[in-house]
């Protein structure tokens, strides 16, 4: 099977104008279209997801004549938190983007750069679950899909996965991977690796159990399957599992049971953790690279075991009730799921610090070694820098304000939690920074693989007031958070900043305050600048290293999404989503009281605060070049 594969991928690939020596998988496919700086062939433009592009036609002494060259509906009024990808085909330039709910998939042939032509349209039709638009937690957003081997590979919020062919728009196969009516739904995206396309999904506030699912990239059907909470068996863990550092975490005691209390039949099958953004690869390493969620429910006592004048902050911290693997970088087998190392940032969370942002991977030097790093900017405002190879800690650096722990200590992992910043009894109300969206939620960081060690993010700079509840149920499927929290802007006037950020010394090299958050994705180029968006509407060039804004153009909606840039006959673009929405515009695209404070689990006092309610909605994909 695995031969026939190959040699489908291969003939693909050669019909696109590729070449390769001898058998050939998707990602070997994508990396070759990666090194042509005119493409963009996959939602981090690479497998390491640096969103780093080397064109520079586009430049500091030019950027002010950036004008819009054409722009396109999506078809959708809301959350485009992803990018498009552009490839050629037959020597043909395509580009494929995919709306947020309903999800509508369109095909642009770029022949005629400054007037695409769209060549099919494809929305899937038949046994939709319209019960997933409540149950997406933070909107109805869509990360973006993939192209590889002739298809376009994507998901929809209702739980499928299904690729296209990318010619067509036929549907080649659909498989049936996340059930709303157990909280799942799927933002993505999809990550394609070897000959598989590798999917998780969300739902940690439904009780959704996270795990990962790797299906045939020909066939569509399943390869392996990893749960992240459960037996070692269910959450694939090997028996030379964190090998290098035994004190993450080892094999042989099934941590993911025995870190969850045996309530309700044991608290891990409905303990969270799911795999709901970005993925990444190493295809030398032959490892992918994903972070879980938060376990569940925001009233952390139920997800310790102790009782009576044993539940108590400091015992449900000693270790013993971690809630593994929740909050969790995995270092996993493409081939077989097999988890290699795992590191879990917040051990027992209480404040909903939902590890899955992004995990880039660079090459760098620390303390006088070369290493191939894994650089991970947490929500709960730590940006971590591990040795990818075996997991060890690297550097552990506050990137935004924080003062729910002193630090992490390098040696056990573990960080040195404030019991005055931590919530805990159930009707306390407890004081926190950052927010439980995160120093930095999923919008994602740019780097340029020869400066490793400096890294351009959007943050959110907002503290929390949190008050665990009383839990009223167990069900899945069903609003699970119990908890009521109030957000607010740490400093008035300032609710977003982008920063250029050392991951080696901690330092903020430049930042920009924004009234506004960023909720987007950044991206950088070889020209020396910086593009990124703003809730407000404003798309941004920046200098990238003075931090000078250069450039801005406002547009239809507030940006939620990433640039791209690409370059087609002779000209480079850059491009970008407008259409409000993610967690933070939640309470203005789904109609909400903005006088709660409380709602959306505590977005819309954020929204209030910086009037969101005045962006008007609307998607539509902006395209951009340089006019004479």
């Amino acid at each position: 099977m695995r031969k026939k594969i190959a040699i489908g991928l291969l003939s693909g690939a050669l019909a696109a104008g590729l070449a390769f020596a001898g058998p050939v998988s998707a990602n070997d496919e994508i990396a070759e279209r990666a090194k042509n700086e005119n493409l963009w062939p996959a939602p981090g433009r690479d497998l390491s997801l640096t969103r780093h592009s080397t064109l520079k036609d586009i430049n500091k002494d030019n950027v002010k004549n950036l004008q819009m060259a054409w722009s396109q509906s999506t078809g959708a009024l809301r959350g485009h938190e992803g990018q498009p990808v552009v490839v050629e085909i037959d020597g043909k330039p395509m580009m494929f983007f995919v709306s947020a709910w309903p999800n509508i998939v369109q095909a642009l042939d770029l022949s005629n750069p400054d007037d695409p032509k769209a060549i099919w349209r494809y929305v899937k039709e038949t046994d939709r679950d319209e019960s997933a638009v409540p149950r997406a937690c933070c909107d109805v957003v869509h990360r973006g899909l993939n192209y590889a081997d002739g298809k376009v590979v994507f998901h929809t919020l209702d739980g499928f996965v299904i690729a296209l062919d990318a010619k067509t728009g036929k549907e080649v196969w659909t498989v049936k991977h996340a059930y709303p009516e157990k909280g799942e739904t799927i933002t993505g995206p999809t990550l394609i690796a070897e000959n598989l396309v590798i999917a998780g999904f969300g739902g940690d506030e439904f009780a959704a159990r996270g795990r990962l699912t790797a299906y045939d990239l020909a066939t569509g059907k399943e390869v392996w399957k990893c749960h992240s909470t459960g037996s070692d068996k269910d959450v694939c863990i090997g028996k030379d599992f964190n090998k290098a550092n035994p004190h993450f975490g080892t094999a042989g005691k099934d941590i993911g049971i025995a870190s969850y209390p045996t309530t309700n039949g044991g608290e891990w099958k409905i303990g969270g953790g799911a795999y709901w953004a970005w993925g990444s690869y190493d295809p030398e390493l032959k490892m992918i690279f994903w972070s879980t969620g938060n376990p569940g429910h925001w009233s952390p006592s139920y997800r310790c075991g102790y009782k009576g004048d044993d539940l108590t902050h400091e015992k449900c911290n000693d270790g013993t009730y971690d809630n593994k693997w929740s909050m969790t970088t995995w270092a996993r087998r493409v081939d077989t799921g097999e988890g290699v190392w795992a590191y879990q940032m917040t051990p027992f969370d209480q404040w909903d610090y939902d590890g899955v942002n992004e995990n880039i991977l660079v090459d760098m030097e620390v303390d006088g070694k070369e290493h191939k790093t894994l650089v991970h900017f947490d929500r709960n405002g730590f940006a971590y820098v591990h040795d990818r190879t075996n997991g060890t800690l690297l550097r552990a650096h506050k990137f935004v304000t924080v003062n729910w722990a002193e630090k992490v200590d390098l040696k056990t992992g573990r960080p040195l939690k404030v019991k005055k910043h931590s919530p805990f009894a159930v009707g306390v109300n407890t004081q926190a920074c950052p927010s439980a969206m995160g120093g930095k939620d999923q919008q994602p960081c740019s780097v340029d693989p020869k400066e490793p060690n400096l890294f351009y993010c959007p943050t959110n700079n907002w503290c929390m007031e949190d008050e665990p509840q009383k839990r009223t149920h167990t069900q899945q499927g069903t609003v699970y958070v119990f908890a009521n929290v109030y957000m607010y802007p740490e400093k008035p006037g300032t609710t977003g900043k982008i920063k250029k950020f050392n991951v080696l010394t901690g330092e903020t090299v430049w930042e920009i305050p924004d009234p506004y958050p960023n909720w987007g994705g950044t991206l950088v180029t070889d020209g020396g600048l910086m593009f990124y968006g703003s809730k407000s509407g404003h798309f941004r060039a920046v200098d990238r290293e003075s931090g000078k804004v250069l450039w801005e153009r406002k547009l239809a909606s507030g940006i939620i999404g990433n640039p791209i840039t690409y370059k087609i006959k002779g000209k480079q673009y850059v491009s970008i989503f407008s259409g409000l929405g993610g967690w933070i515009g939640l309470p203005v695209t789904a109609g909400l009281d903005m006088n709660d404070k409380y709602g959306a689990i505590g977005a819309t006092a954020m929204a209030k605060a910086t009037r969101l309610d005045l962006i008007p909605q609307g998607g539509s994909l902006h395209t951009f070049r340089v006019f004479d």
